[in-house]
């Protein structure tokens, strides 16, 4: 993941907000998120709000914008000092960390009660990398707090292999699961899996990602023409353009909680936390 959150470096900051025509910084497209998040916080008397990879901070900003509960500490967890230096400005307190490494105790007192939220971020640890960061990421939550995620997942395995096959030839790591997939790797690494809920797609012009991933406009149709040998391909989520393509991640949200240990496979390691 670090080495992504390099390659992309030149897109963080006060800069990330223009990007994609502003979808991340949009508080329209990410009312449904923030309404989620504040509606478990108040109902679960939450103590700590923790965004795991929170970039710049919007989604706290907003949350503080909603009313969240009066007390309740927001934490921004990010490994990008670029992105920490724009997120400082929200008010919300600021930890350099990984998501796939951190602990508990360094982003607020154990004994307090957690939520764990995150947007668009799991895609960033590969195929391989996903199960151990779901499984990381119990270890630091006690049993009954919540995770609540919007990630890119697909109905269709067809769409998820066509935007993974997009992403290779953009030369990242970076990987798509279908929604059932995902649901499936979250219980297995020990979260039950209360609601998944649809959100806005995020629409990919070949304009942003030839700046975010280096590529040149050769390589642009390249990826274009390469997919359109494939007939199983959707107009869901790829269109050919005139100069290139365009592409649409579809978005969830996942409303997540730590189940109880069951056996000696799930178990916590409270030294660690």
């Amino acid at each position: 993941m670090t080495e992504q959150i390099k390659k992309e470096k030149g897109v963080y900051g006060t800069h990330w907000d223009t990007m994609h025509g502003g979808y991340f910084s949009d508080p329209l497209v990410a009312a449904p998120l923030v309404q989620k998040i504040k509606d478990l916080s108040g109902k679960s008397k939450v103590e700590v709000i923790v965004d795991l990879g929170g970039g710049t901070g919007f989604l706290l900003s907003q949350l503080l914008v909603s009313g969240v509960e009066p007390g309740v500490s927001l934490v921004n967890l990010d490994d990008s000092a670029t992105q920490l230096d724009a997120a400082r400005l929200t008010g919300a307190s600021c930890i350099r960390g990984s998501v796939g490494t951190f602990l508990r105790r360094e982003v607020g007192p154990q004994e307090r009660r957690f939520l764990f939220i995150m947007r668009s971020v799991l895609h960033y640890f590969g195929e391989d990398g996903l199960s151990p960061v779901l499984r990381h990421l119990r270890a630091q939550a006690k049993p009954g707090e919540f995770f609540v995620h919007q990630t890119a997942s697909f109905c269709r395995q067809q769409d998820a292999n066509c935007l993974n096959k997009i992403y290779k030839m953009m030369r990242t790591r970076k990987w798509y699961p279908t929604v059932d997939f995902l649901c499936g790797c979250l219980r297995a690494e020990g979260w039950q899996v209360l609601e998944v809920l649809p959100v806005l797609p995020l629409q990919l012009t070949c304009d942003d990602l030839m700046q975010r991933y280096h590529l040149d406009q050769k390589e642009v149709l390249h990826i274009r023409d390469r997919l359109y040998q494939n007939s199983l391909v959707s107009d869901e989520v790829f269109k050919k353009t005139d100069d290139g393509f365009c592409a649409f991640l579809h978005y969830w949200i996942y409303v997540c909680a730590a189940d109880v240990p069951t056996n000696s496979t799930m178990t916590t390691d409270h030294n660690s936390l």
